[in-house]
């Protein structure tokens, strides 16, 4: 019965074929291939073009399971200060084929690396018209997802992207990047430009001002000191090429 009902909300909502399915890595036998008997029996057609089977998401190194209390919520990362989207990110940094083992170290690398690339989108502003062709990084980033949806592959030409243009940010041209860049969300849905926003308070920006004028006075134990009263208050702190950016730090 639970094949059919498959088959049949399939056919009624997608039609004979249609192009992805998807599923966990358990169902292909013998779920999914009673489908493919049932509604390809029943219509001589094609029922799908491809299979996306995904591998199981551990935990620890363990299968999830009430009994050993290892399941947690979206609700459960924000109680502890995660964005959502830091869990999004962590689940692509892995293919879909492959088994992914959730710790809350992982969790924090993947808020951490969101962070930055929200804090770099937000640095990019200039009246540079034109910089360097952008071509590659689009043709390589659409090879990385076409090749079996190696969307780990696509983040590291994002990666790539952003790192070369640190290193050379006067070949580019800082909204061409901004643009390509919002172009690959599109497809991974990091939500890039709609960070959560959070306010300084005033005794916070006083700091950070303070700290500044220390560091353009080359007084950097003076000013390594406000940054770890900065850190004592729940702050992070971080030296870009376009100034200081800000970040609360997360709740253990």
């Amino acid at each position: 019965g639970w094949h059919i009902e498959c088959s049949a909300m399939s056919m009624k909502y997608l039609g004979s074929t249609f192009d992805i399915h998807a599923g966990a890595v358990d169902l292909l036998f013998p779920h999914h291939e009673d489908e493919i008997a049932q509604s390809e029996g029943a219509t001589g057609k094609p029922f799908v073009k491809y299979f996306i089977e995904g591998e199981h998401l551990l935990v620890d190194g363990k299968k999830m399971s009430k009994s050993l209390g290892n399941i947690y919520t979206i609700r459960d990362l924000e109680k502890r200060g995660f964005d959502p989207m830091a869990f999004r990110y962590f689940v692509l940094g892995a293919h879909y084929r492959t088994q992914l083992n959730f710790t809350w170290k992982g969790i924090e690398g993947s808020q951490n690396a969101l962070g930055k690339l929200r804090a770099f989108l937000a640095e990019l502003k200039g009246s540079k018209k034109h910089g360097a062709p952008l071509d590659k990084w689009k043709k390589k980033f659409e090879k990385s997802l076409a090749d079996d949806l190696n969307v780990p592959g696509a983040l590291a030409v994002l990666w790539g992207l952003v790192h070369s243009y640190r290193k050379s940010p006067e070949k580019f041209a800082p909204e061409e990047v901004k643009a390509l860049l919002l172009q690959f969300d599109r497809a991974l849905g990091l939500n890039l430009q709609k960070g959560k926003k959070f306010v300084i308070p005033l005794a916070i920006k006083t700091l950070i001002e303070k700290r500044e004028a220390l560091r353009n006075e080359k007084k950097w134990k003076e000013a390594d000191g406000i940054r770890e009263k900065l850190a004592s208050k729940g702050y992070i702190i971080e030296d870009t090429p376009s100034g200081p950016v800000i970040k609360k730090k997360m709740e253990a």
